[in-house]
């Protein structure tokens, strides 16, 4: 067991080679082991974002609107109407007023309607400096606490977690903004202008972290079947290419997006696996239902949280994978889903727009996962968990994970493409070279989806953006790539100190034709094309100490440019022209947006075990 927690310790650090046996410590007594251990891990940045935006809007009329505002301006060209919109232009220049000069009088009153829609030409520069910390899924700085126990046999055990981080503030009260990210009542939670104050945090800033279980296994030859109850991630299937520990620029894929985990909240896990030696040996299956997504108050007369079995069925998750030792595992998943209210995955607000629309359970029922894991270079093993690294200094592992959501209403999509995707792939790779000389990683990730075109184009998430696309959904095109490598800097020596280089770029490509709101008004706009890029590199230097613990510093740059153009059909703003005066007037304003964020920081960070 001790040997089982240090590999999943050095995996969870990014497979450090170097990774001693740390962190874990062990109590025996009659009825088994438990094994228990702490760790944390920050990282703090500092450092400047430069923003540049600028609006252009370029307007075209045809002849009838020129025409159409010299009779306007000037009442005795409408004789010559009769004669043809050329002839009224003619008449007009002889008057002394050139086209030119007829666009310009037209501009001058369209340009400010335009404006006050949120229209307008700018070109403005924002700099400031600024602190962050991360890691972003923890809110920070996560410090917890782990204990495990098992029974002799390894037939019995629990494993727990307790976590101390700004997330945790939030479990069981209200987020800052007045809203419960996890669904909870909040009805005793006090509320200091909609939402908890720092005074009041305090108590809600320990929380269970990712386990929280208790379990058994039965021999029911040639398989072990698992039963679990509780909260908990399980990871048989999951894939195995995440993050090194921040030590790299952002908009990095994960683990979850080569094949997510299961992980249910407060809910059941049933597993079957095969057992060695038998024909079954490599095969594995495994369902879970999270009670908690559906879980509904507690009245007074009755204090059980329950939910509907009706309900209960979109939360199941289930796997099924198949795994030759040393060649390949390949596996596949399906996850229950729906945006009805009663699912606390989601906040309320989430998908209230789409609920609106008259969407429900018959809109998205989840989604299909496939995957397969090349594991040919892993000297015989399972995973890179278990790489002996002296018998096989170069390891290496290669993951393949495909996501197709079942969604039934194709108007959905556009309410989040990122979860209601056409489709979505991640290639991911993964190695050490002369057993940890280099440590290296890489994913290469694409999908297609429909979306509202502001969550793109806005990138200082200031409310900024141009259009807010709300008709027919725009299609969108997102892929990217990301790398990292590090290399020990003392290999004949102590092997503690390593240089490290990262970067990525992740593009979406966006187009759409028909109506979207400006200003809050409808309009209709052609042609629209978006698309947006960004940049990250990251160059650091590590030290570790007393094992599995490291510090590092290094420069950061992330580098952010998106584009919008399209053509804004105004021909509305002349329907007197076309009315009374029998014109066809055609105009249009050709808009530019471009947005350029750039942002130089110092990250520095460590992470402990004891």
């Amino acid at each position: 067991m001790k040997k089982l927690v240090a590999g999943a310790l050095a995996l969870a650090l990014g497979f450090s080679a170097f990774a001693q046996e740390a962190g874990v410590h062990e109590l025996t007594g009659s009825a088994g082991k438990i094994s228990f251990g702490a760790w944390g891990r920050s990282t703090f940045n500092i450092g400047e974002t430069t923003t540049k935006t600028k609006i252009e809007v370029t307007t075209k009329y045809n002849d009838d609107v020129l025409a159409g505002a010299a009779i306007q301006t000037n009442n005795a060209l409408g004789s010559v109407l009769s004669n043809g919109t050329s002839a009224v232009l003619a008449a007009a220049n002889s008057a002394g007023y050139s086209n030119d000069t007829i666009k310009k009088g037209i501009d001058d009153q369209v340009i400010p309607v335009l404006a006050a829609k949120g229209v307008k030409e700018t070109d403005d520069t924002d700099t400031e400096w600024y602190a962050s910390v991360a890691p972003d899924w923890s809110y920070g700085c996560r410090v917890g606490f782990w204990i495990i126990g098992r029974t002799n046999d390894e037939r019995w055990g629990f494993d727990f977690n307790l976590d101390s981080d700004a997330a945790a503030l939030f479990v069981g009260a209200q987020n800052y903004d007045g809203k419960d990210p996890y669904g909870n009542n909040a009805k005793n939670m006090k509320q200091k202008n909609g939402g908890i104050s720092y005074a009041e945090s305090g108590k809600y800033a320990v929380a269970i972290g990712d386990q929280a279980k208790i379990w058994g296994i039965f021999d029911f030859n040639p398989i072990d079947l698992k039963v679990a109850f509780g909260k908990m991630r399980e990871q048989e299937l999951r894939g195995s290419i995440g993050d090194f520990g921040q030590r790299e620029s952002a908009d990095v894929r994960s683990e979850d997006d080569i094949f997510t985990e299961m992980w249910p909240v407060m809910g059941m896990f049933v597993s079957a696996k095969g057992q060695k030696g038998t024909a079954l040996e490599g095969l594995y299956a495994a369902v879970d239902c999270d009670a908690f997504g559906l879980v509904s108050s507690a009245s007074e007369s009755d204090k059980e949280l329950k939910t509907k079995l009706s309900d209960l069925a979109s939360t199941l998750q289930g796997g099924l994978g198949y795994t030759i030792p040393g060649l390949a595992q390949v596996k596949a998943q399906f996850i229950a889903d729906s945006i009805e209210e009663s699912n606390k995955k989601y906040s309320k607000e989430k998908y209230q727009l789409a609920r609106d629309a008259g969407m429900g359970y018959d809109s998205y029922a989840g989604r299909f996962e496939f995957g397969i894991d090349w594991l040919g270079f892993a000297g015989g093993a399972t995973g890179l968990g278990d790489v002996d690294l002296d018998k096989t200094p170069n390891a290496n592992l290669i993951e393949l994970g495909v996501k197709v959501p079942l969604v039934i209403d194709e108007d959905l999509r556009q309410y989040d493409p990122e979860k209601f995707y056409n489709f979505y792939a991640c290639l991911g790779t993964m190695g050490v070279i002369q057993k940890g000389f280099i440590l290296y990683k890489a994913h290469v990730w694409g999908g297609k989806g429909k979306s509202n075109l502001s969550a793109y184009t806005d990138i200082t998430n200031s409310g900024s953006g141009l259009l807010d696309y709300t008709g027919n959904a725009a299609n969108i095109v997102m892929a990217g790539f990301d790398a990292l490598t590090e290399v020990c800097l003392n290999p004949f020596g102590a092997q503690n100190n390593f240089a490290g280089l990262s970067f990525n770029y992740n593009i979406t490509l966006a187009d759409a034709d028909g109506k979207c709101k400006i200003g809050g008004e409808t309009q209709t706009v052609n042609d629209l094309k978006m698309s947006q890029h960004k940049f990250g590199v990251e160059v650091y230097l590590k030290h570790t100490f007393a094992a599995n613990n490291y510090f590092f510093i290094g420069v950061a740059d992330r580098l952010t440019i998106a584009k919008m153009d399209g053509t804004l059909d105004i021909s509305s703003s002349f329907e007197t022209m076309k009315t009374m005066l029998n014109l066809n007037p055609k105009a249009s304003a050709d808009l530019s947006y471009t947005a350029i964020t750039n942002k130089v920081y110092i990250p520095v960070g460590v992470e402990m075990f004891f």
